[in-house]
């Protein structure tokens, strides 16, 4: 009817990782590098000669400033003048660069050649490419500090190509639904079978209990206001660890031995409750837990504890008390 065509859909079309997913303008991450003007021009006051345009520097007689030099004749600006009175259009040509090439004589800076014709992309593609020649790294702090991320406006910040975002379950594309928290797309996941006919809920029942299950256990350990869209980078410590954590629940593995540091850290005491009862879950199928906490209620409900102290430092260290809660309540 309308003419569109669409490949069948693959797990790989809604994944960002994938060339078939990720959005083209930003290669499925989201945000896109860009330059930003105020780095480029500090001081507006000052002109092209004296260092105006950062990335630039001060004059010297070469082909760079030879470019600059014909766009200031195409422009009607001289390298004499102040950035902030550049007309736009050629301050628009020296930073994002001119659809014309330009005249340059090269004998004006060097003792060959004559009149040639460049072309001129632009102080960002200046950059990009100073850094791309740089083999020692330094090129990348350097250009780095001109550069700005934003989100991609091709995709929203969603990552993913135009394509994947066409395919919707209840009205929601994927993006749309890894953006809410996870108690909210728990919910949503509840409400889904309303949406199906017969022969899509046989299809989905089994992906839906998965996914319950799985949205179960990170609600458990605290993480119910985090969304799937999160990125791993922007995480605390406790929140990464309690997310592995969650992922060890789901794996229904047994005899193994965990080790987890202070995994209450930041958690709501309603929370904390829901995360001690995942450990003793997590105990009950055949796993040993040793947690190093300060939290009380997660020593309360340990099967064995080891008080070290009795201060930090050079005054601790030492075994206080050990043996359950019931042992150390009624000790010394």
């Amino acid at each position: 009817t309308s003419g569109v065509a669409f490949n069948d859909p693959a797990p790989h079309t809604f994944s960002f990782n994938s060339p078939q997913g990720a959005c083209p303008q930003c290669g499925g991450l989201g945000e896109v590098s860009a330059f930003d003007r105020d780095k480029v021009i500090p001081d507006p006051k000052k002109s092209i000669k004296q260092g105006g345009i950062e990335p630039l520097g001060k004059y010297a007689n070469n082909m760079l400033f030879a470019i600059i030099t014909a766009l200031g004749k195409r422009y009607d600006f001289t390298l004499d003048d102040a950035v902030k009175d550049i007309p736009e259009a050629g301050l628009n040509a020296v930073l994002n660069g001119d659809s014309e090439p330009v005249k340059v004589d090269m004998r004006e800076f060097a003792s060959y050649g004559g009149v040639r014709m460049v072309n001129w992309e632009g102080v960002g593609e200046y950059i990009a490419r100073r850094d791309d020649d740089s083999a020692n790294g330094k090129g990348d702090k350097w250009a780095g500090q001109f550069v700005i991320k934003q989100v991609c406006e091709a995709c929203n910040g969603s990552r993913l190509n135009p394509e994947a975002l066409q395919f919707r379950i209840g009205g929601k594309n994927i993006a749309e639904v890894s953006s809410v928290s996870i108690e909210a797309f728990a919910r949503w996941i509840d409400e889904v079978p309303e949406l199906l006919n017969e022969r899509e809920i046989k299809i989905a029942r089994e992906i839906l209990k998965e996914i319950r299950e799985r949205v179960g256990f990170l609600i458990d350990v605290g993480l119910g206001y985090l969304s799937l869209s999160r990125a791993s980078k922007s995480l605390s410590g406790g929140e990464s660890q309690r997310i592995r954590l969650a992922t060890q629940i789901g794996s229904k593995l047994v005899n193994v031995l965990y080790i987890l540091d202070e995994p209450s850290i930041g958690l709501h005491q309603r929370d904390n409750r829901k995360l001690i009862r995942s450990l003793q879950d997590l105990r009950d199928t055949g796993n040993s837990i040793i947690v190093v906490e300060h939290d009380e209620e997660m020593i309360r409900s340990a099967d064995y504890i080891v008080d070290v102290g009795p201060l930090a430092g050079r005054k601790g260290g030492y075994i206080v008390a050990k043996g359950g809660i019931d042992d150390i309540l009624s000790s010394d």
